[in-house]
Formats: structure tokens, sequence, C-alpha cells
């Protein structure tokens, strides 16, 4: 067995009881005071210096270069729990039902693994526990706050637990399932704010009516995923929710679209979001009305780099009991930010097959996950880490 995966299963249970401690006491966006403090205290207790960075913390293990940085979520979902657990969340109306507990707790389990192991690596590992991953907004605050530099990041890699209905694949602990290339979807939320001009209904000729500015803009962006982009950007476009009016008499002048898109391209995105605003602006304007395009969250597509993931997974051989390739999945990361700046590779660590009864997948109350595939992701971690170092280093 691996050294790094013997290691790991002996701390299964202080790994568990970290993962059910994080799970109890959930916390939303970058709102992770009393989660923050348990991993600081942990990675304190392991021989660690961390700092607050960007909502977040980081330390590092080993010294000099090659660097390589491992993530972690820490932050849960806005939903009640009703998965049953003895250790279900003691807070109504936050969960974590997308398995960033177990994120956290597979990391710290490889920093206090790693930490012991310091004087063997060939550079530096870089740890970076983030916040508000659900809000899309948290590795760009880290980012933004410079975890890349000091010492200077060289590749990133991070992963997410995959459980229940999930995929054409097996899901059962001891896999990893990863994608060459396009892995995630990225996911832009738009809101589209109309106006018009208010009349009564009895002389509606006199307004503009905002709603049916808006459901004509809804009708040409339906079509926008066929007409604007190529037969293989796969793009999703959504609108969620529309907004506008007051009573059946009075002519709206004001009314907004909610919606989402997704794609695996950087260029299809740009495209589609340009288009996205002329096709609006352009109606609202041809019925006398005008338009304006809010983005109001982004993410770019996760992206593996082909070669570092083909490397990561040769590697990962050592450690896991199956190791797959997989479709791009239309779920989207904010992961993915750190590979505008620095290879990356992302990968899912499976961890509960429906055949076993671990029927819900992310995002759904009832989610659980089996505890057996924790000891491989934090093994994952310290042997993918460690060997790429040793393959990179700086003679």
């Amino acid at each position: 067995m691996n050294r790094f995966l013997e290691e790991a299963m002996a701390m299964k249970d202080e790994i568990v009881a970290n993962r059910r401690h994080i799970h109890r006491r959930p916390e939303l966006g970058f709102d992770l005071d009393e989660t923050i403090e348990f991993v600081a205290t942990s990675l304190e207790s392991y021989g660690y210096q961390p700092v607050k960075l960007g909502g977040g913390l980081t330390c590092t293990a080993g010294n000099g270069g090659p660097v390589i940085l491992l993530r972690a979520d820490m932050d849960a979902l806005p939903m009640t729990e009703d998965s049953g657990e003895s250790f279900a969340s003691e807070k109504p109306g936050m969960a974590h039902t997308c398995g960033h507990d177990a994120h956290t707790a597979m990391l710290l389990g490889a920093a206090k693994i790693l930490k012991a192991h310091e004087d063997e690596l060939h550079g530096t590992v870089k740890f970076m526990f983030q916040p508000a991953e659900e809000l899309l907004k948290g590795s760009q605050s880290m980012i933004d706050a410079g975890i890349l530099n000091e010492p200077k990041v060289d590749a990133a890699m991070g992963f997410h637990i995959n459980t229940g209905k999930v995929g054409p694949y097996d899901v059962h602990p001891g896999t990893m399932v990863y994608a060459r290339g396009r892995m995630m979807a990225s996911a832009d939320e738009f809101h589209i704010h109309i106006h018009g001009l208010s009349a009564h209904g009895s002389i509606a000729y006199q307004g503009v009516n905002a709603v049916s500015i808006a459901a004509n803009i809804i009708t040409a962006l339906q079509q926008l995923p066929i007409q604007a982009s190529a037969y293989n950007d796969n793009v999703i476009l959504v609108i969620g929710a529309v907004n506008g009016g007051v009573a059946a008499n009075i002519v709206p002048d004001e009314a907004t679209i909610v919606g989402s898109m997704r794609t695996f391209e950087a260029e299809c995105r740009a495209r589609m979001k340009k288009r996205i605003a002329e096709v609006s602006e352009t109606i609202a304007s041809a019925w006398g009305g005008t338009a304006e395009v809010e983005y109001v969250v982004g993410v770019a597509p996760n992206y593996n780099n082909i070669e570092l993931a083909d490397e990561m997974a040769s590697y990962a051989e050592d450690i896991m009991e199956r190791v797959e390739i997989i479709d791009p999945v239309s779920a989207s990361e904010d992961f993915a930010n750190l590979g505008a700046y620095v290879p990356t590779f992302f990968a899912n660590i499976c961890m509960g097959d429906p055949s076993d009864g671990y029927e819900f997948a992310m995002h759904n109350p009832k989610m659980r996950l089996d505890e057996a595939g924790l000891p491989y992701g934090t093994a994952a971690h310290c042997h993918l880490a460690a060997e790429w170092l040793k393959h990179h280093r700086v003679e």
C-alpha cells in the first residue's frame, strides 16, 4: 500500500471526526468565523502558522520551488438538512449538502501528513482554505488578496466529492474521475433591466410595455444557443424569473429578466455575453424602451490542463482503486478562477454509490456520503502533490 494512503487510513477516525464537527456547524459565504477558527486551530496543532487571506486561510509546507497549491472550500449551502445523520446540521437553514465539510477535512488530513514529511518535499505545498464557493466569489477573493504569490504558485489542484446519482460511472469510495481539458462549465447570472413608459390600459398605445418587451427578449434569447454558438459549444441558457407589472389595466414601465448561462469555452462565454446584451438592447429599442444587462456573478469554465491532468492521473493510480476519464459536466466550480493564472487539475473523489444506499447527490437536503472515501482524498492530495514536486523540482 502507498505510504500516504497507509497513513491516511491510519488517521481515518480523525478525518471523519473533523468532517463531522464541521458538518454540525455549517456557515455560509464569507461568514465563516467558527469554521476558520477550527481550521486554524487544527493547523496550528500540526505545526503551521496559518494566515487569514481574502476571507480564507493559507499556510505552507516545505520550502523553495516549485510551488503547488492545494485547495479546499469551507462554506455550506442555505438549506435545511434532511439526511437523518446523527451529526446533522445544528443550524436550521444551513447545511453541508455539497461536501465542502469533506473537502476541508481531507485537506486538513493532508496538511497533517505533509507536515510530518516536510523535509522530504522537493519544493513547497501551499494550502488554500477558501470561503464562498457557493457564491462563486471565494477563490477570486483569495486570488485578489495574493494567494498565488509569496511564494509564487506554479500549479494548483483541487478535489470535489461525488456521491449519489451523478453520472454513468462507479461512485464507490476509491474511485477518482476527471476530464481531460474541459472539466466543468462556466456560470454567469444575468439580470436584464427593462424600462418602458407607463400608461392606462385604455390608452395603451401611449405607453411602452416593459413586460411585452421582456417577452420578446426571452423568445430571442432562447434561440441564442443555436444561432450564436458553434455546434460543439454546449451552451445552456436558462430564464429563471421574470418580474414586472402591478395591475391588469396598467401598462408596466419596468420589468426584469433573471437568467443564467453556461458554456465550456472562454471564447464562447465572452461571445454569448456580448450577444445577450446586443439582443436585449436592440429589441428594447425597437419597441421604444431601453434595456441594460447586469452580470451579477460569474465564474470561468473549469479547464484541466491536459498535460498536468495526465501526469496527476498517473500518480493517482498509486492511490486510487479506479481512475476514470469522464465527459465534461455542466455544473460549475469557482476553482476555475485559478486556471486563468496557473495550470490546474480538478477531479472528483467518489464517496457513495446508489447501489449502497447513497442515492442523493449534492445540493439535495438528503445527501449523505460514504466516509470510507475520505482517506483516499487525503492520500491523493499528499501523493499527487509530493510526486509533482519531485518531478518538477528545481535542480
